[in-house]
């Protein structure tokens, strides 16, 4: 499955702070994980949104979500929280074909792929920032 755990504070952005888009400080530098944050200047992007949520604790809106189109990158944004997410190519998300990953860390952040299922739960009250977007 195409996804990123990762803390943006800790990225190597040699100073620049850039961790998603077309600059060479966007790039992965790990074969096990993919460019999902990196997208060559050539290329385009269009259906770009946006959302900025407060999750109170164990906010109930988190059910099963239809498979992703594009790439998503959540972000925790408040200075504390914690937000679970899991990932699964099946809609019953299978534990064993099942990812999970927790945002605790002020900058936390996962990135994903196209046809990923996904839920998620805020174990903490948190805010998130998602960015949600289609290469071409």
């Amino acid at each position: 499955m195409d996804i990123e755990f990762n803390n943006a504070g800790d990225l190597d952005t040699s100073g620049t702070g850039w961790f998603i888009g077309f600059s060479e400080w966007a790039k992965t530098r790990l074969q096990s994980v993919p460019d999902l944050r990196y997208m060559p200047q050539e290329h385009r992007s269009h259906a770009l949104c946006v959302k900025w949520m407060r999750h109170p604790t164990h906010d109930p809106r988190g059910a099963a979500k239809p498979p992703s189109k594009g790439r998503s990158i959540s972000i925790l944004v408040s200075e504390s929280g914690a937000f679970r997410l899991e990932f699964s190519e099946h809609r019953d998300f299978p534990p064993e074909q099942t990812v999970r990953h927790t945002l605790r860390r002020h900058g936390d952040f996962v990135a994903w792929g196209e046809n990923l299922y996904h839920r998620w739960f805020a174990d903490e009250k948190c805010t998130i920032l998602t960015l949600r977007w289609t290469p071409e």
